[in-house]
C-alpha cells in the first residue's frame, strides 16, 4: 500500500520494554506494562501522567505486580509495517490479568483492545505442588484514567449530545450548542460517547469507543467522567462498577469458567495531519443549497452565460448539490442525468473550474437495486426501526445506511466509475461521516447481552475504511473530498477529508433574530479546523433582514474561515470580492495571529480582531486584519491599536484609506489592510 499525501510510514523505538511510534507531527509511548505513559501532538506533551487501570476486587483495590524483569513479560512490538503497528502488553493483579493491544495506523488513529481476565491456576498450582490463589475472582469495578494536562484541555466536542452532569447534582441540558464549548470548571459526568475530543486551538486528544457493550457504570450518565486534580484533568473511563454480567457462573469456580471480556475504544491525537499553510483551498460555489433553483442544473447554468460568470466572480470549484441526480445517491446514472453532469464537468473544465457532485447518508427507494439490497444495508435504530425516509424529487425516499455493510463496496466503486466517466473532480458529501447507532444484525450491527438489551454499534472502524479508499479513488485523480457535518467532528475519518463544511447549529438561533453575542468558546471548540487537521468553509444561510450573509462573513473572518457563497447574485458577488482580497495576500507565507493570542487592543469589549501578518524582505511588516463586532448591537465609535508599529490603514472593501477609529453594525465586520 502506498501511504497517501501528507501522511509518512508510521515507524517504531523501542528502549527498556517501552516503544515510542512516531506518526506525522505527533507520537505516542507505550510503558513496560502495556499502559500509554506520553502522547505528544506538535511537540506538546498532552498527557499529565501514565494511563492506569483502577479496579477493586473482591472488596480491595487491585494491587498490581510491577516486576516485569523476573516475569519476563513486558510489552512486546507484534507486527509492524509502514501503514500499521501492533504493540502489545499485559498487567496482572493477584486475581485479575489485562491484556492489551494497540492498533496505530499510519494517520495516528490508535485502536485499544482491552481484554479482562481472571488469573487462572498455573501448571503448578494445577498440580498441587504450589500456593493457590484465593477462588472467589470478583471484579468489583474497573475503571481507565487517563491524566490530561488541564492547561492544554480547554475545551470539548461530544458526540452523541447530551446533557452534562456536574458534580454538584446539577445539569446543563442538552441543546444544540451543547456538542462543543469551554469546559465546566467543577467536574462532571457524561454517558457512553462515540466521539470525545479534550483539547485547545492549537491540537488535542480525541476518545472514540463504537459501542457499550460490556460497559457497566453504575449509571448510565457516569459512563465517562472528568475529573479535576489540581493541573491534571482526568478522563475517567467507568467500565465496570459491578462485577461483569457476563461471569455469571459460580464466583469459587470463577477462574475456569470466566472467559475474558473486552473493551474496544482508542484515541487519536489533533490535528489528525499538518493544516495546509493557505487554508483556502479552494473559491467554492455551492448551487441549490439553502437557496433553491427551479428545473434541471444544466439549464440554469446554460442560460444567462452563467458559466462565464462563475469564472469571471473567482470560483474555482463548484459544488452541484442532491437534484443533479435523479435517483438520489445512487451510482448508476439514468441517461438524463449522465449527459447533464457530463455536459457541466466539460464547461466547467473549460473555465478552470472543479466539479463536486452530491452523496449523502442515504438510499433511494428510486435505486433499482432497492428490493434487493433495503434489508442488508439499511441502518436500524436501538428501537429497530430504519431512519430517514426524505421526501425528493422525481417522487421517491431515501432511508440512511450503515457502512457496516456490503454499501461501502458498493459507493467506493460508484464514486469511482462516476469519476472516470463524467470527468468529475470530487465528491461533496453531506454527513456521510456521520456515526449514527446501528442495530442491524443483518450486516453485523448491534448485540444483545444477557439481559435481552440491544446495543447498537457505532461503525467508526467502517467509516474510516470508507473514507481511506475514497481517499485514493478521490486523490489518485487529483480530486477533493469536501464534507458537511451538523454538530458531529468525527476525527477519526478527517484524515481523509481535505475541507469541512460547519455552521447550522450555531446559526439557527441568530437567523430566527435572537439577539446574543456570538459564541466564542462554541467557535473555538469546533468550526477553527486548525485544531483537528482539515480548513473549514462556513454554511451560511440568510433570513434578512433578521441574519445577512455579511454577518455570517463577519463571526466566520474572526476564527481565520470563510463562508461559502450559494447564490448565483448575491452574496457570490459578495465572496469574489473577499475571495480577491485575500487572494492578493500572502497568506501562505504568513503568521496567523487570532484574537485570542495577539495584542490588539480595542475600546470597547465587544470587538475582536484576528489578523495574518507578512514580513517583507526587508523587515517590514503587512497585516490583513479583521475588526468584528460580535454583538447584535452597534458599535458607533471604536479605536483599535496594534502592538505593530502602523502607519496606514486601509478598508480592503471600500477601497479607502480608514483611520483607527470606525463604526460597526450589528455583527458587523472591516477588511483591513495595515502596513
Amino acid at each position: 500500500m502506498k501511504i497517501p499525501h501528507p501522511f509518512i510510514p508510521v515507524r517504531a523505538t523501542s528502549e527498556n520494554g517501552a516503544h515510542t511510534i512516531a506518526v506525522v507531527d505527533r507520537t505516542y509511548t507505550i510503558g513496560v506494562d502495556g499502559m500509554i505513559t506520553s502522547i505528544r501532538s506538535q511537540g506538546v506533551e498532552l498527557l499529565a501522567g501514565p494511563m492506569r487501570v483502577v479496579a477493586v476486587e473482591d472488596g480491595e483495590p487491585s494491587n498490581w505486580d510491577t516486576d516485569y524483569a523476573t516475569n519476563e513479560s513486558e510489552s512486546f512490538v507484534q507486527t509492524r509495517s509502514d501503514e500499521q503497528i501492533i504493540i502489545c502488553g499485559a498487567k496482572q493483579s493477584d486475581r485479575f490479568i489485562v491484556d492489551t493491544c494497540y492498533t496505530i495506523d499510519y494517520d495516528g488513529c490508535m485502536e485499544i483492545d482491552c481484554k479482562v481476565m481472571p488469573r487462572g491456576q498455573t501448571v503448578a498450582q494445577v498440580f498441587g505442588i504450589a500456593e493457590t490463589k484465593p477462588t472467589l475472582f470478583k471484579l468489583d469495578q474497573l475503571w481507565i484514567e487517563l491524566p490530561l494536562r488541564a492547561e492544554a484541555m480547554p475545551y470539548y466536542h461530544m458526540y452523541p449530545n447530551s446533557a452534562i452532569y456536574l458534580a454538584d447534582g446539577s445539569t446543563l441540558p442538552m441543546h444544540d450548542m451543547t456538542t462543543s464549548g469551554r469546559l465546566p470548571e467543577q467536574d462532571f459526568s457524561l454517558p457512553h460517547k462515540a466521539l470525545f475530543w479534550l483539547g485547545n486551538e492549537q491540537r488535542g486528544l480525541g476518545f472514540f469507543s463504537e459501542e457499550d457493550f460490556y460497559w457497566q457504570p453504575e449509571k448510565a450518565s457516569r459512563a465517562i467522567e472528568l475529573v479535576r486534580e489540581g493541573e491534571q484533568l482526568i478522563l475517567r473511563l467507568r467500565l465496570l462498577d459491578s462485577h461483569p454480567a457476563e461471569w455469571d457462573g459460580d464466583p469459587a469456580r470463577g477462574m475456569l469458567t470466566y472467559r475474558p471480556i473486552d473493551f474496544h475504544f482508542g484515541f487519536h491525537a489533533t490535528p489528525v495531519k499538518p493544516f495546509p499553510k493557505n487554508p483556502y483551498i479552494s473559491n467554492t460555489f455551492h448551487l441549490d443549497c439553502g437557496i433553491k433553483i427551479k428545473g434541471n442544473y444544466i439549464d440554469f447554468l446554460s442560460a444567462e452565460n452563467r458559466f462565464d460568470k462563475l469564472k469571471e466572480m473567482g470560483v474555482t470549484t463548484l459544488i452541484l448539490h442532491e437534484k443533479w441526480n435523479k435517483s438520489q445517491n445512487w451510482f448508476d446514472l439514468s441517461e438524463f442525468t449522465k449527459k447533464q453532469v457530463c455536459y457541466i464537468a466539460d464547461e466547467c473544465h473549460k473555465r478552470g473550474i472543479k466539479l463536486l457532485t452530491y452523496f449523502g447518508y442515504e438510499f433511494s427507494s428510486m435505486s433499482p437495486e432497492w428490493s434487493r439490497l433495503k434489508d442488508r444495508v439499511l441502518l436500524k435504530n436501538t428501537n429497530g426501526k430504519s431512519e430517514g425516509g426524505w421526501w425528493r424529487v422525481p417522487f421517491q425516499r431515501d432511508y440512511v445506511v450503515c457502512y457496516g455493510s456490503e454499501y461501502e463496496d458498493i459507493f467506493i466503486h460508484g464514486v469511482e466509475k462516476i469519476m472516470d466517466e463524467c470527468h468529475t473532480d470530487g465528491v461533496y458529501l453531506d454527513g456521510t461521516h456521520h456515526l449514527r447507532c446501528c442495530t442491524n444484525q443483518a450486516h453485523g450491527c448491534g448485540r444483545v447481552d444477557r439481559a435481552g438489551n440491544v446495543h447498537g454499534r457505532y461503525a467508526i472502524r467502517a467509516v474510516r475504511s470508507l473514507f481511506k479508499r475514497l481517499y485514493d479513488v478521490v486523490e489518485s485523480r487529483g480530486g477533493m473530498i469536501n464534507v458537511h457535518g451538523y454538530g458531529f467532528i468525527n476525527f477519526t475519518a478527517i484524515p481523509y477529508i481535505h475541507q469541512n463544511w460547519y455552521g447550522e447549529t450555531l446559526q439557527f438561533a441568530l437567523m430566527k433574530g435572537q439577539k446574543a453575542d456570538l459564541n466564542l468558546d462554541y467557535f473555538r471548540a469546533e468550526y477553527i479546523g486548525r485544531n483537528i487537521g482539515a480548513p473549514v468553509e462556513f454554511i451560511a444561510y440568510e433570513n434578512r433582514p433578521l441574519w445577512t450573509f455579511e454577518q455570517a462573513l463577519s463571526c466566520s473572518i474572526l476564527h481565520g474561515i470563510l463562508p461559502r457563497p450559494n447564490d448565483i447574485g448575491h452574496p457570490l458577488d459578495l465572496m469574489s470580492c473577499v475571495w480577491r482580497i485575500f487572494d492578493a495576500f500572502p497568506i501562505a507565507q504568513s503568521e496567523w495571529m487570532p484574537y485570542w493570542e495577539n495584542k490588539t487592543e480595542s475600546s470597547h469589549e465587544k470587538v475582536k480582531v484576528s489578523y495574518y501578518r507578512y514580513t517583507t524582505l526587508s523587515g517590514k511588516q503587512q497585516l490583513l486584519a479583521f475588526a468584528v463586532n460580535i454583538s447584535a448591537t452597534p458599535v458607533e465609535s471604536v479605536t483599535i491599536s496594534f502592538a505593530e508599529d502602523v502607519t496606514r490603514v486601509r478598508d480592503m472593501e471600500k477601497e479607502a484609506d480608514l483611520g483607527f477609529t470606525f463604526s460597526l453594525g450589528a455583527y458587523g465586520y472591516r477588511i483591513l489592510f495595515v502596513e
